[in-house]
């Protein structure tokens, strides 16, 4: 003997129970994750901040390309001075071809 559900309405109503039964679990995971999420911001907002202003010395020293220079170096002279040796190179290419 086949069980018989009573009505056409129970699948409607069971497929409605479960909709309101996924939406009350996205509205309690919801609710836990707020906080976090704004806990979450707060904090990436204080590392940025921390990075830009507190830890700053290393992002103030400049480009790596000049401090492969060093610090006492004067970048204008040694410019010059390969200008010069430049110079010189194309000086004695003309002069052996």
């Amino acid at each position: 003997m086949a069980e018989d559900k009573g009505s056409a309405a129970w699948p409607i109503l069971k497929l409605g129970l479960i909709g309101l039964g996924g939406l009350v679990a996205i509205g309690i995971v919801a609710s836990i994750l707020k906080p976090l999420l704004i806990l979450g911001v707060i904090a990436g907002a204080g590392y940025v901040g921390y990075r830009l202003f507190m830890g700053s010395e290393k992002a103030i020293e400049g480009p790596k390309e000049r401090k492969a220079l060093g610090a006492d170096v004067d970048f204008e002279r040694k410019m010059r001075e390969l200008d010069a040796i430049d110079r010189k190179l194309d000086e004695e290419i003309r002069k052996n071809s």
